[in-house]
C-alpha cells in the first residue's frame, strides 16, 4: 500500500553543529549559504526573508564571538532555528550540554539592535517595544520572548529519563546601554529579567561566565530535541495550560493584529459598555486571539473569564482559574465558538458586563438548538446599549495549502458546488478505497510521525451501542470494517493522546480540536443525486436533528455544517471515504494528484 505522507524530517532544528565547529564557521560565506540551502526543506511552509538572511550574517558570527571568548570554552552542541513544539514560531539558537548536575539546556534570543532604534510604547496598557526598522514593527521585550520559550520546550517536550535544567538568555551584540535608567532593564520588565540573562554589547558579562560555564560536554539529551516527542499532543490544550504564555507561540496575521488592537485600545479607553463580535472561519486563530486577550486583560488586572459551551474543551480548561461556566461574576469576558450558543443564552452573558468579546463562525453551528448567529449578538448587544465593534479573520493560520482546502470543502458541502480540487503538496488529500485502508494509511502516518495526531471521524449515522460499555464492541459497520465511537466524557483523553487512536471521534468530540491527520467517513446522511449534493437526514441519528420536522432546511443545514466541521480538522492531511457510492466516485475523480505547494 502506497503511504500517503512523505516521511518527516527527524532533524527539528535548521543546522545542529558542535558549539566549537559552530565557532569556526559562523562568520563564513558558506556558512550562511548552507543554512540557505537547507531552509526550504525544513521549513516548507516558510518562505526564507532577506531580512532573516541578515540577521543570520549579523548576529551568528557575533554569538560565535561570545563563545570562543569564554574560558573554558563551552562543550556541547547548537540547535539554529528551533521550531516551537506548539506554534509556528523558532528559537534563534538552543545551547544544549550536560555537567555533573545533568543536561543543561539555554534558550538564545539574538537581536541587531541599537541604543535608540527602541522605545518603550505603551498605550496599549503592556510593556511593548517599538522598533525602528525596515519595516518598522511592535514587539515584546528579547527575555520575555526567550522565556516564552524556554517555558514551552520545559513543559511541553518529553525528555524520557532525563531532567534538563532550563535557562534563557537574550544577547542584544550591538547594544550599547544607556549610563542611567536603561530602558531595557526598567522596572517593568523586573520579571522577565529575573528568568532570564540580558547581554549586551556594554553589560551582562557578569553573569555570562556563570551561565556558559555549565556547558561542560555533549549530552545525550540532544537526541530528544532533534526528534521531539510531546507531553500534550494539541495545541489547543497546550493553550490553556497555566504553566505556558502559549498564545505569544503563535506568529499572529495581520488580521490578529489588527483585531487585537482596536480591541486593546477599546479596553484602554472605553467610557461605554463595548461587545467586541469576531468573526472568522476554521483555521483563522479566532482561539489564539481569545488566548492573546485573556492574556492582556490578566496583565491589566481585569479579572476576565473565558467561556465554551464544548463539554469537550471545558473538560480541558476547567481546572484553570480564567475557566468559566458561564455565570461567573466579572465585567470582562471572553467567549468562544458562539455559534454553538442559543441567541438568548449569548443576550444573557452580556448582563453586567463591561465588555464581552464573542468568537463566531456562522457555519459552524451544527444542531438545531444552537440558534446564534453573528446577526443575533448585534442586534442583542444594540438592545442593551452597548457600542460595538466588529472584525473579520480571513487569513489562514494552518500551512500552504489548507486555505484552499477548507474553501473547497465550503463550496462543496455548504453551497452544493461540484467543484474539482488539486490538493497542494504541502497539504495531501485523498480518497481511500475502504476504511479498512484509512485505518492502515492513519496507523502508518502514527509511526512515522513520532508526534503526529491521527484521527478518524464520522457523520452521526450510526447509534451508540457502546456507550454503556466503553472500550468493548462496536457501533459502526461499513462493508466488513467496523468502528466504536469515542467513549463517553473522555474527550480529553482522546483529544490528547499522540498517534492513532482507534476509536472515531463524533462532532461534539471534535470540534473546536485540531489533528495533523484526519480521515472522515462521510456517513449515507450526505449523498450525491445527479449534480446535487443532498441530505438525507433518516440515516443521521442524532435525536436533535431527526426531531426537527417543521423546518427541513434548518435541518440539512446543520447537517451540512456537522461535515464542514468534520472535514476540516486537520493542520497536515486528509483522508475521504463516503458511504454512498455515487458521492464516493465523485470525490474520486474530482480530487486530482497533489500538486505544488501553495
Amino acid at each position: 500500500m502506497n503511504v500517503m505522507y512523505p516521511e518527516e524530517s527527524k532533524m527539528a532544528a535548521l543546522a545542529t553543529l558542535r558549539i566549537e565547529e559552530f565557532c569556526s564557521v559562523a562568520d563564513t560565506p558558506e556558512f550562511i549559504d548552507r543554512l540557505c540551502a537547507e531552509y526550504p526543506s525544513k521549513f516548507p511552509d516558510s518562505t526564507l526573508s532577506e531580512a532573516e538572511i541578515r540577521s543570520w550574517r549579523n548576529s551568528l558570527p557575533a554569538l560565535a564571538d561570545l563563545l570562543r571568548r569564554q574560558v573554558p570554552h563551552p562543550q556541547g552542541h547548537i540547535l539554529i532555528e528551533y521550531p516551537m513544539p506548539v506554534g509556528s514560531l523558532r528559537a534563534d539558537c538552543i545551547l544544549i550540554a550536560e555537567n555533573e548536575n545533568g543536561p543543561q539546556v539555554i534558550v538564545v534570543e539574538l537581536k541587531q539592535w541599537t541604543r535608540g532604534s527602541v522605545t518603550l510604547r505603551d498605550e496599549l496598557g503592556v510593556s511593548w517595544l517599538f522598533v525602528s526598522a525596515s519595516p518598522a514593527y511592535t514587539t515584546i521585550h528579547p527575555c520575555e520572548q526567550a522565556n516564552v520559550y524556554r517555558t514551552a520546550l520545559e513543559h511541553t517536550l518529553d525528555f524520557g529519563p532525563l531532567s534538563p535544567s532550563f535557562s534563557s538568555m537574550a544577547f542584544l551584540h550591538n547594544y550599547v546601554e544607556a549610563a542611567e535608567g536603561e530602558l531595557l532593564r526598567s522596572e517593568i520588565y523586573g520579571l522577565h529579567l529575573e528568568n532570564c540573562l540580558l547581554v549586551s554589547k556594554s553589560n551582562g558579562r557578569e553573569g555570562l561566565g556563570a551561565l556558559l560555564s555549565e556547558l561542560k560536554r555533549p549530552s545525550q539529551a540532544i537526541s530528544f530535541l532533534n526528534e521531539p516527542q510531546l507531553k500534550y499532543s494539541d495545541s489547543f490544550i497546550v493553550n490553556f495550560s497555566d504553566k505556558l504564555n502559549c498564545s505569544a507561540l503563535f506568529k499572529a496575521t495581520k488580521g490578529q493584529t489588527a483585531a487585537f488592537k482596536k480591541i486593546a485600545a477599546t479596553v484602554r479607553n472605553a467610557e461605554a459598555k463595548t461587545c467586541v463580535i469576531v468573526k472568522g472561519l476554521v483555521g483563522t486563530g479566532k482561539t489564539v486571539l481569545a488566548m492573546k486577550l485573556v492574556q492582556y486583560l490578566m496583565q491589566l488586572g481585569k479579572n476576565p473569564k473565558y467561556y465554551v459551551k464544548s463539554a469537550a474543551i471545558g473538560q480541558c480548561i476547567k481546572d484553570l482559574a480564567f475557566a468559566s461556566d458561564g455565570r461567573a461574576e466579572t465585567a470582562y469576558l471572553v467567549v468562544d465558538e458562539a455559534h454553538r450558543l442559543t441567541k438568548e443564552k449569548a443576550a444573557g452573558l452580556m448582563r453586567n458586563k463591561d465588555l464581552v468579546v464573542f468568537f463566531i463562525d456562522d457555519c459552524q453551528w451544527i444542531s438545531p438548538t444552537e440558534t446564534c448567529r453573528s446577526r443575533d449578538l448585534l442586534d442583542a448587544a444594540h438592545a442593551r446599549g452597548f457600542e460595538v465593534i466588529t472584525h473579520v479573520l480571513d487569513e489562514q493560520l494552518r500551512c500552504g495549502g489548507a486555505n484552499l482546502y477548507v474553501q473547497w470543502v465550503h463550496d462543496l458541502v455548504i453551497g452544493g458546488q461540484l467543484k474539482a480540487y488539486t490538493p497542494a503538496s504541502t497539504f495531501p488529500v485523498e480518497v481511500v478505497s475502504s476504511l479498512q485502508a484509512m485505518e492502515d494509511l492513519l496507523t502508518e502516518q502514527a509511526d512515522r510521525g513520532r508526534n503526529a495526531t491521527c484521527r478518524m471521524v464520522a457523520g452521526y449515522c450510526w447509534h451508540w451501542q457502546t456507550e454503556s460499555t466503553p472500550g468493548t464492541g462496536y457501533d459502526i459497520h461499513i462493508d466488513g470494517w467496523r468502528g466504536r465511537w469515542n467513549e463517553r466524557m473522555a474527550f480529553k483523553a482522546w483529544n490528547s493522546v499522540l498517534g492513532f487512536n482507534e476509536e472515531v471521534g463524533a462532532i461534539y468530540t471534535v470540534q473546536g480540536f485540531e489533528y495533523d491527520y484526519v480521515g472522515i467517513i462521510i456517513g449515507p446522511d450526505l449523498v450525491l443525486k445527479g449534480d446535487r449534493i443532498e441530505v438525507e437526514y433518516e440515516h443521521n441519528a442524532d435525536k436533535w436533528v431527526r426531531n426537527v420536522r417543521n423546518d427541513p432546511t434548518l435541518r440539512d443545514e446543520a447537517i451540512r455544517n456537522i461535515y464542514y466541521v468534520l472535514m476540516t480538522r486537520a493542520k497536515k492531511g486528509v483522508l475521504l471515504y463516503a458511504v454512498d457510492e455515487p458521492l464516493r466516485e465523485f470525490l474520486r475523480t474530482s480530487i486530482g494528484p497533489v500538486g505544488p505547494g501553495r
